[in-house]
């Protein structure tokens, strides 16, 4: 089967058309992680929401004043991130098993299982390689930077954006080569994080192409949900009503804001499932079109 950059880009469109489904039980999905996600840091979000309102009125910026905020923030990402990091797991496997798998529709493709714990430790250890990478570069990039500022060199800053757009182009290099770990993890039941290099060489700028076509159309969806939210939001109060409520119960809260927080999170829900759906299921169609088409890859299992 041909590769082609632009039919995988339209792939999550094509997802949702023949499995429309999909979207509500994904809608659904994220609608029960935001609930659950409210729920659980609702009291500690109210509180960084107000402490951000009062440190732009005070105007301080001592760190001692933004304590009260970096304190909220570490709480909320506390519960936040691993909730985060399960529910990812659990709807890129279920974008991609639409996409590799597509007679296993029951539930709109997801699933908690293994295939989401390989998923999960794919995206753990892509996410440390590039953290170490960005951490080495940026060091790099760092002490150039000192030592054209100590040097009193302006024309070394050249040095520096030249540094800078390479460091860009290696990341753009890196994440394509990489961008199909997952798609493979998933269609042959294993973890796979550098397999992708075999079936993206040669085929960096098809798959950057798509990649950016695939993210412009996702930012397309947003915009569009930003303007179905809007008179929402205006009709609702939106979330900023809710640092009014600083201090109440759990409960006083639902009972007080619930049509705000309702708004909110279908709203937010829907939108995040297309976006989802436009964003991931490029790459699995892009794995699923080179292995028909590829006869000089390694097999991979």
């Amino acid at each position: 089967m041909a590769f082609s950059a632009t039919n995988a880009a339209f792939e999550g469109f094509k997802v949702v058309r023949r499995h429309p489904l999909a979207l509500i039980f994904w809608a659904l999905f994220y609608a029960g992680i935001m609930i659950a996600g409210l729920a659980l840091v609702g009291g500690s979000l109210i509180g960084l929401m107000s402490a951000v309102e009062a440190l732009e009125t005070s105007g301080a910026t001592s760190p001692e004043a933004n304590m009260p905020v970096l304190a909220g923030y570490m709480t909320v990402f506390a519960i936040i991130v691993p909730v985060s990091l399960i529910a990812s797991a659990m709807i890129y496997a279920a974008v991609s098993r639409a996409v590799l798998r597509p007679t296993e529709s029951a539930f709109g493709y997801l699933r908690l299982g293994m295939d989401e714990v390989r998923v999960l430790v794919v995206s753990l250890a892509l996410f440390v390689v590039f953290m170490v990478l960005g951490s080495v570069v940026v060091g790099i990039i760092g002490v150039v930077a000192g030592i054209t500022t100590a040097a009193d060199m302006p024309a070394l800053w050249l040095l520096v954006v030249l540094l800078v757009c390479a460091a860009i182009a290696l990341f753009a290099w890196l994440g394509v080569r990489l961008s199909l770990a997952i798609p493979i993890t998933m269609a042959e039941r294993r973890i796979a994080i550098f397999d992708s290099f075999a079936f993206t060489k040669g085929r960096f700028w098809p798959l950057l192409g798509m990649a950016l076509l695939a993210f412009v159309m996702s930012m397309v969806v947003g915009l569009l949900g930003s303007l179905v939210a809007l008179p929402v939001q205006l009709a609702t109060g939106g979330l900023e009503s809710l640092a009014e409520l600083e201090g109440e119960s759990l409960q006083v809260i639902v009972q007080t804001a619930w049509p705000a927080i309702a708004a909110w999170v279908v709203v937010n829900a829907v939108m995040s499932a297309l976006q989802v759906a436009v964003l991931y299921a490029p790459f699995s169609a892009a794995y699923r079109d080179l292995k028909g088409g590829l006869t000089d890859a390694p097999a991979l299992g």
